[in-house]
């Protein structure tokens, strides 16, 4: 799961806030990948202790309190959308490597006596 901590934002300084995910929730790899898609919104510092991956959200300057609440709930669903296509993409790996094997088997890449001689 996670948990926000809001931090305050002094004069002249970007807004932040952190999120802790525990990792035998969501791997570091899948929160990054989320965090990718917000790059043009806020930068995301990551710490790994033990079981929980702390994230720091720095917001781009111009962004509200009100927004940047908005885009940390985004974040999570994001999150929560790149763990369910990594199961699924792992979940549909043999099938989808089955249906490719398939596809260029009968593409003429591989001469029939090569694929006969094996």
């Amino acid at each position: 799961m996670s948990r926000t901590e809001h931090g305050s934002r002094p004069l002249n300084e970007t807004a932040k806030t952190t999120i802790v995910f525990d990792t035998k929730v969501f791997a570091a790899e899948t929160v990054k990948k989320a965090a990718y898609r917000y790059v043009d919104r806020f930068t995301v510092d990551f710490d790994l202790s033990g079981s929980h991956l702390t994230c720091t959200l720095s917001f781009a300057e111009g962004i509200s309190g009100e927004a940047a609440t908005k885009l940390v709930e985004e974040f999570k669903k994001e999150v929560l959308d790149q763990d369910l296509r990594e199961r699924i993409k792992a979940e549909t790996a043999p099938i989808r490597n089955l249906i490719l094997a398939h596809a260029f088997s009968k593409t003429g890449l591989i001469a029939d006596e090569q694929v006969s001689e094996h």
